[in-house]
């Protein structure tokens, strides 16, 4: 699977290169390569803090198949935990609520929110045993304004160190500021980076969403995210109406446009973010921090997209939605707000249909390379750091 000229193709230039081979795509040996070497390493993205809002509120997931519980303490200091009982390894607790301790069903010991043991029933018993041995065991856990990330791996660099100048480059949307305010989970049955590769792209968008994102070409910017523009995506420099730009763990579109991507056409946006600077000012910025995750932050406010592989072929997407908290105290913010949800959940239901018609493509003993558009350019870079994070464990 891994032979030394099998993604020869995958690494050249945009232009003359072409995709991942398929097997990369159903393939449960390179699934479990892709999770070893990519997700149990990286800094992977879960969520906003807001989903823990209050002391004892906790959330319980999967995240390519580890259990993890994240907490917020009686201080108000966030933890992620291995899910896991330091007994017999009984999964805790499941689902969002609200506690005051975690008791494990299987034998009841008990786990303060800080992960400590504080209840062992009859284990007074057994030589030599410590409770202060036996907490759960700790995940690391940061955050990036209000957004909370995960790495398995005690050795990683921190996360700004993943993240690189796309910080600085984010910084006046204030995501200290973001109110999570809705989100929204969903199934879809194709691998995870189908459903990546397919939002990192306008190439599909003309065909896809033929009446919907398609039909914004209000300016030249807004007709080259649209999918319909002749021009050489990318091309331009500073000043281009979509600026590329590829840092070493991520990727971004910077458009320039009239009017706001986070609507369909018709709705009224809200008024911009007072702390934009520079060229946030001037569109959106797509931005794509690997492994997983999509953030699209616009004038206004912003969504993000948190993809979870749960196999080969199925992976669960979770879809956040977050405004400053000034916007969403606006009287009619719980009426206007509806727009971003539609453009969000009606383009959403689009690409569902596609991703999973294109893993039943891949899935054929027909199925080959393609070769890379240039609207694709972004996709490409994707696929190259995919590449390398497993040629170079192989």
């Amino acid at each position: 699977m891994l032979q030394a000229d099998i993604f020869q193709n995958v690494r050249k230039p945009a232009l003359e290169a072409e995709t991942m081979p398929p097997e990369c795509y159903t393939s449960r040996e390179f699934f479990d390569r892709e999770v070893k070497h990519i997700f149990m390493k990286r800094w992977n993205f879960i969520g906003h803090d807001g989903q823990v809002a209050k002391p004892g509120d906790y959330m319980a997931f999967d995240l390519v198949g580890v259990p993890v519980i994240v907490v917020r303490d009686r201080v108000g200091e966030i933890h992620a935990f291995a899910n896991t009982c330091r007994h017999r390894g009984c999964r805790v607790i499941s689902g969002t609520g609200n506690v005051r301790a975690f008791k494990c069903g299987y034998h009841g010991w008990v786990y303060n929110l800080d992960g400590r043991l504080t209840g062992a029933p009859q284990m007074e018993h057994s030589k030599g045993f410590d409770k202060a041995d036996y907490g759960l065991f700790p995940i690391r856990l940061e955050k990036w304004g209000r957004f909370m990330f995960i790495n398995f791996d005690k050795s990683a660099p921190p996360l700004k160190a993943q993240l690189g100048d796309l910080v600085d480059k984010l910084e006046s949307y204030n995501f200290d500021d973001m109110e999570l305010v809705r989100r929204r989970e969903l199934e879809v049955g194709c691998n995870w980076k189908i459903y990546y590769e397919n939002v990192q792209e306008p190439y599909h968008t003309p065909h896809v969403h033929t009446t919907t994102l398609a039909t914004k070409n209000e300016d030249e910017g807004a007709t080259v995210m649209s999918g319909n523009s002749g021009l050489l995506f990318g091309e331009g420099g500073d000043n281009a109406p979509v600026k590329l730009e590829f840092g070493k763990n991520y990727s971004s579109l910077v458009g320039r446009h009239i009017g706001s991507r986070g609507l369909l056409p018709g709705r009224e946006p809200f008024p911009p973010i007072k702390s934009l600077e520079g060229r946030t000012r001037d569109g959106s910025i797509w931005s794509y921090p690997f492994p997983a995750t999509t953030i699209s932050c616009q004038r206004e406010g912003m969504w993000y997209v948190e993809i979870q592989p749960l196999g080969p072929d199925r992976s669960k997407l979770v879809l956040g939605t977050c405004f400053p908290k000034e916007t969403t105290q606006r009287p009619d913010f719980a009426e206007k707000v509806q727009g971003y949800y539609e453009r969000l959940d009606v383009t959403t239901a689009e690409d569902v249909v596609i991703t999973e018609q294109q893993q039943a493509g891949v899935s054929s003993p027909f199925a080959t390379a393609g070769r890379v558009c240039h609207l694709e350019a972004v996709a490409h870079s994707f696929r190259r750091w995919v590449v390398d994070q497993v040629s170079q464990a192989a």
